[in-house]
């Protein structure tokens, strides 16, 4: 089973629902996405408009997205450990290390406008479904007193880790969104500089 023993959460989506069919969604809406703009970025041949990554933004970016794949590894372990089964919360995992591979690669070759939209809107439904589970979580930890500290994965600690990750999507967004404010902006004074020499 994708996901075992979990503990009986009163209300509606349950943790299991969220960690096979809800939190690992924007994971496979991210392998379409990268596929066909793999695939778009071919028929462009390269021509896509590109900026240059203020480098210790983008080291700082690629660390903490680092952190975050051990963040999603560590609840799996914990998962696994107290035999609550992982879902398809592995998808996640895989996610964010495809994130990491094309950010690594664009820390040389520059960032693309359809790239920073793609992680914009992965980390935003992230972001969602992520604040959903963490306030579920929230209510598993109140309400639940099967959890307890003896246990290999305490409702407390499952509760602490998804509301750090929370906020590790937000931020990630939030880096997006000013990508993409300053690609519009190099884009406008390009266009302008092209302008001026005709």
């Amino acid at each position: 089973m994708l996901c075992s023993n979990r503990f009986v959460l009163p209300g509606s989506p349950s943790t299991c629902v969220l960690d096979t069919a809800v939190v690992p969604l924007p994971s496979f809406l991210l392998f379409i996405a990268l596929a066909a703009t793999w695939i778009l970025s071919r028929r462009n041949n390269g021509t896509t408009f590109r900026i240059t990554p203020i480098r210790w933004v983008h080291i700082v970016y690629l660390v903490l997205v680092g952190a975050q794949i051990a963040m999603t590894i560590l609840e799996l372990v914990r998962l696994a450990l107290e035999r609550l089964g992982v879902g398809l919360l592995p998808a996640n995992t895989v996610g964010l290390l495809c994130v990491f591979a094309v950010l690594w690669h664009e820390r040389t070759a520059g960032r693309t406008r359809i790239t920073a939209s793609t992680f914009a809107a992965y980390w935003f439904l992230l972001a969602v479904f992520e604040a959903i589970k963490t306030a579920r979580l929230h209510d598993l930890e109140v309400l639940n007193p099967n959890t307890t500290k003896t246990s290999q994965y305490p409702s407390s600690d499952w509760f602490l880790d998804n509301a750090v990750m929370l906020g590790l999507y937000i931020v990630f967004f939030c880096t997006e969104c000013a990508t993409l404010v300053l690609s519009r902006h190099t884009s406008d004074v390009t266009d302008r500089k092209l302008r001026s020499n005709v």
